[in-house]
């Protein structure tokens, strides 16, 4: 996985992160706001529809929403009116429907539905949102990391074997910035079965074809398992080069 996969994995991570705290923040304010809040019961007096991008295979179309537009009267008498900040489709909502309200009594056009959906459509689409990126940021991070544990090990207690250059190819399903690294494909004949057995590098940003033609390199393989193995380019390429 190399540094691509830290660089991936800590993008991910941070902004799962981000999103978990942006949920937990408008959870914690709507709680905060429903604890101060006044309520009043208000009436749906019409529906309001609006535009939002919806990607559909290459063509991007706009998927309407519907949002409720809501009257109510406050505590001194006097009538407000605001638009629901959630929209769905279709239209949870009716004109002439009854609604729970909560306002700011400092300021009651601050105002909002006193619904289950309402309150918790947000802070349970930033939560679960930010859950999946850190999730996914988090996967990266533990290959990463099992990987980099992995490579100290062969290093230490690893056999060293040299293995005849194959290929040295793109890995396409690899993709920074529009381009993809290299990977050194090797193999060598294992000494007890006489099976060839195929190593691949880790990714490198260096084409070693020319380099590499004709060549050996040398391979740290767990004696045990040789599926666990780290080709060692060091002699080719320096640190900056590994991707």
């Amino acid at each position: 996985m190399g540094k691509v996969g830290w660089w991936l994995g800590g993008i991910f991570f941070a902004f799962g992160l981000l999103f978990m705290g942006t949920g937990g923040g408008i959870a914690i304010h709507d709680q905060q706001f429903a604890g101060t809040a006044e309520r009043a019961t208000g009436t749906v007096t019409d529906i309001r529809s609006s535009r939002g991008a919806r990607r559909r295979s290459q063509r991007t179309s706009r998927r309407r929403t519907y949002k409720p537009v809501v009257n109510f009267e406050d505590a001194q008498g006097q009538r407000h009116e605001f638009v629901s900040s959630h929209g769905s489709n279709p239209s949870s909502y009716e004109i002439g429907d009854s609604v729970d309200v909560l306002y700011d009594p400092a300021s009651p056009a601050d105002a909002m539905i006193d619904s289950d959906m309402e309150r918790g459509f947000l802070p349970l689409l930033f939560l679960g949102l930010g859950g999946v990126f850190a999730a996914i940021g988090g996967g990266f991070l533990y290959v990463g990391w099992r990987r980099k544990k992995t490579i100290a090990a062969l290093k230490l207690r690893g056999k060293k074997i040299m293995a005849r250059v194959i290929s040295c190819e793109r890995d396409t399903s690899i993709k920074i910035n529009g381009r993809s690294p290299y990977r050194v494909t090797a193999q060598a004949e294992h000494p007890a079965t006489g099976k060839i057995s195929s190593f691949r590098s880790d990714p490198v940003w260096v084409d070693l074809s020319d380099a590499l033609d004709g060549q050996e390199v040398p391979v740290l393989v767990n004696p045990r398992d040789w599926k666990e193995h780290y080709i060692d380019l060091s002699q080719w390429v320096d640190g900056s080069a590994r991707a």
